[in-house]
């Protein structure tokens, strides 16, 4: 899993040598756009293994979760909590990305869930997808999903909303710096309202850098549950990048925005790479949780109040569960990325399409075929382990 890098020289024409595992000799890259000194993690990322360095240590890992309508973000949370508790991940962050106040507490409930109260939360201040005062009929009635409120009733949590935290860009900026550079990966499970503020942030107290410097400096990828591909012309836009608003309007405020506004201005050193719709879509979870996990656990509690939204549920499409593995543990034993091309979003309704072309920092994830219940198995047993906590 180890990749080794040549580099020949330090100037704007340079070449990198790279041999990864599996490959044979040298793969040659132009170092395009790239400024010194190089970044290891994008020429690992073109030689197909983003981890590069980081693989023997537990992967650094932010997540940014819309924790509101769908459960499988609950699903996600849990999954990334028992790859920290086998040593494979750190989770240095969760932030909230909607304005649904008690979002924040479902997040709160399953750290303490998983004995992780010190995890740092922020969350999105405003009134995207807040039912609090809205006049948008559909953030009244489903912004916050069948399993917020009970969440928050019948378990355990020092936080009950967002009110009582920092600002997600905040919390961003300070737990970045604090990182080793190149270290973190963002795990966007949501919309990109977050990110799109964290890269137009200004120096502060905890970084004399500005946010995309900051992202460049200290994130080794971020992983975006979002998009179709090759592209939404099927769903005409996919939710995260266009949604939030009464579903099948023709678009809705801020998320197309604040989708081109990150998947656009996302530094060039730093890959990102996409786990569409049609990936998650396929690949069905937490249907073995009533028989493996206790009542009182809230990650088979929220699946079984998702039932009112989805009478087939569980299971449940893994969307974001598949990113949260991925950020971690990388593709290898269940598909592969498709590199080659860049991400075109439309910034009127979050619309996207592959354009294939040249290598860039982007590429979006791909199932091998016939591996979608091997990937769900492994996603059931992480769920189905109990904490290494015991609450």
């Amino acid at each position: 899993r180890d990749a080794t890098v040549g580099l020949l020289g330090c100037a704007p024409s340079s070449l990198a040598l790279v041999r990864a595992p599996g490959v044979p000799g040298w793969m040659v890259c132009e170092r395009w756009r790239l400024g010194c000194p190089w970044s290891l993690t994008l020429l690992a990322s073109l030689a197909g293994d983003v981890g590069l360095a980081q693989r023997t240590m537990p992967t650094k890992l932010i997540m940014d979760t819309d924790m509101t309508t769908d459960v499988d973000d609950v699903v996600a949370l849990c999954v990334a909590h028992k790859l920290q508790d086998n040593g494979d991940a750190e989770i240095v962050g969760v932030m909230h990305n909607t304005g649904l106040e008690q979002g924040v507490g479902v997040v709160s409930v399953i750290n303490h869930f998983y004995g992780r109260d010190n995890i740092p939360i922020g969350a999105f201040k405003g009134d995207f997808n807040n039912p609090k005062g809205s006049m948008d009929r559909w953030v009244l009635d489903y912004s916050a999903g069948p399993y917020v409120f009970p969440l928050i009733k019948e378990f355990d949590a020092p936080i009950k909303s967002s009110i009582t935290v920092p600002e997600a860009v905040e919390v961003y900026r300070k737990v970045l710096a604090e990182q080793p550079d190149h270290s973190v990966v963002i795990a966007s499970l949501g919309f990109l309202g977050n990110l799109a503020k964290l890269l137009g942030s200004g120096p502060d107290d905890h970084s004399i850098l500005g946010g995309k410097d900051l992202v460049a400096l200290k994130v080794r990828e971020l992983v975006v549950t979002g998009g179709r591909y090759p592209n939404s012309n099927l769903m005409h836009y996919e939710w995260n990048f266009g949604g939030g608003c009464v579903w099948g309007s023709p678009s809705c405020p801020h998320t197309p925005r604040w989708t081109k506004t990150v998947v656009d201005g996302w530094p060039d050193t730093v890959p990102i790479t996409f786990s569409g719709f049609e990936l998650g879509a396929g690949v069905l979870t937490g249907g073995r949780m009533e028989q493996c996990a206790p009542e009182w656990n809230p990650c088979r509690r929220a699946l079984e109040l998702y039932k009112k939204a989805d009478q087939n549920c569980p299971p449940r499409p893994s969307w974001d569960s598949i990113t949260t593995l991925y950020a971690v543990n990388g593709v290898e034993r269940w598909g592969e990325r498709h590199q080659g091309g860049y991400n075109l979003i439309n910034g009127t309704d979050g619309a996207n399409e592959w354009v294939d072309g040249p290598p860039t920092h982007q590429s979006y994830l791909a199932l091998h075929f016939g591996k979608a219940d091997a990937l769900g198995n492994e996603i059931d047993e992480l769920l189905c382990t109990d904490p290494a906590f015991a609450v």
